[in-house]
């Protein structure tokens, strides 16, 4: 069953409240104010945020269509995605109601729903897509493998990924482990609608609502509409487009500003070196990079540490590194049972 009737409904619904409303906010914006949250600013404080309705609702209806290629009427989803002053949590889930699937909502606080009731409500309710960071599906799969249980067997086909950059690499090789189809959405804490996903797995930007431009040409850190975002990308030149067809232009997440170094040929990413990590076959989706004193501090993990050498393995990933990227990394590598008391 498809939701294409119920989605021309819901849009038309969105156009209509879409309506211009007489007064005006005193930042100029105008509009009701919607949505109030935080986010973190270059220091580590807290900055507040604020959207619109018109603007909360203009990001509900990319995410909607988005999610209506990806979702039916007759999924069950599983929505682990940060509610705390946040936005997306609030966004994803209301989607996934206007798509006509089921939601069951488990944020991402683990107190009352710990992963190990996820998977057990994963099964007992035949859940059929998972919504949440790659951090969280890889570990979600670890904890099932060490419970003795198969996550390609269970009844999970689509992973949609939010809230953390993640290389094609690396989304790949999460969708392996539990036998599912894999896209990814992206959003800052102001914007929780910047690119969606097309049919070949490019994330296009917004351009129809958002103004970009990248700090330092192609890759760098991400102005939306004017405003610093943290974020570095890298956006395609309006020229190149992608294998879809769209003329809409397509943004790569490259992580956090403070996640980022200089190398010889420009900023590196710690994307790019999960890309060079994950080159290897023989290690599991889990995986942690920190960027402290100018080095990468990468942890990744195999599923069975003592049928790998792991120390050939890390000279290998930490030379891969730096050949590929000319920057410095130290690499730990542990069994997916090891990864709670692995260095951060």
């Amino acid at each position: 069953m498809t939701t294409t009737t119920s989605l021309a409904g819901h849009y038309e619904q969105f156009l209509e409240l879409l309506t211009r409303d007489p007064r005006t906010e005193a930042d100029g914006r105008g509009g009701l104010r919607a949505r109030y949250g935080e986010r973190a600013d270059p220091s580590g404080g807290s900055q507040p945020i604020v959207l619109t309705r018109d603007e909360w609702i203009r990001n509900q209806i990319d995410l909607t269509l988005a999610l209506g290629r990806l979702l039916t009427e007759d999924d069950v989803v599983v929505s682990a995605v940060p509610y705390e002053l946040s936005f997306v949590g609030a966004e994803v889930d209301r989607v996934i109601e206007m798509v006509g699937a089921s939601v069951i909502s488990v944020g991402t606080s683990g107190t009352i729903c710990p992963m190990a009731r996820l998977l057990g409500l994963i099964e007992q309710y035949e859940v059929t897509a998972l919504v949440c960071s790659p951090s969280f599906a890889a570990e979600l799969a670890g904890l099932a493998v060490s419970l003795g249980k198969r996550p390609a067997d269970a009844t999970i086909r689509t992973i949609v990924c939010v809230g953390e950059a993640c290389s094609t690499e690396r989304l790949d090789r999460i969708g392996a482990a539990w036998a599912a189809r894999t896209s990814a959405l992206y959003g800052t804490s102001s914007t929780p609608t910047v690119a969606v996903a097309c049919d070949h797995g490019a994330l296009h930007l917004c351009d129809h609502r958002l103004r970009a431009e990248v700090r330092g040409g192609l890759r760098g850190e991400l102005i939306l509409d004017g405003t610093p975002t943290g974020e570095v990308v890298e956006l395609w030149p309006a020229e190149r487009r992608c294998d879809c067809g769209s003329p809409s232009r397509v943004l790569v997440p490259l992580g956090s500003v403070a996640s980022a170094v200089r190398g010889p040929d420009g900023l590196v990413s710690a994307v790019d070196v999960e890309r060079v990590v994950f080159g290897h076959r023989r290690l599991a989706p889990r995986f942690a990079c920190a960027v402290r004193d100018g080095t990468f501090h990468v942890t990744c993990a195999v599923a069975d540490s003592a049928a790998v050498d792991t120390d050939a393995m890390r000279r290998a990933i930490r030379g891969g590194i730096d050949e590929a990227l000319g920057v410095e990394a130290e690499v730990t590598i542990v069994g997916v049972q090891d990864w709670s008391t692995a260095p951060s």
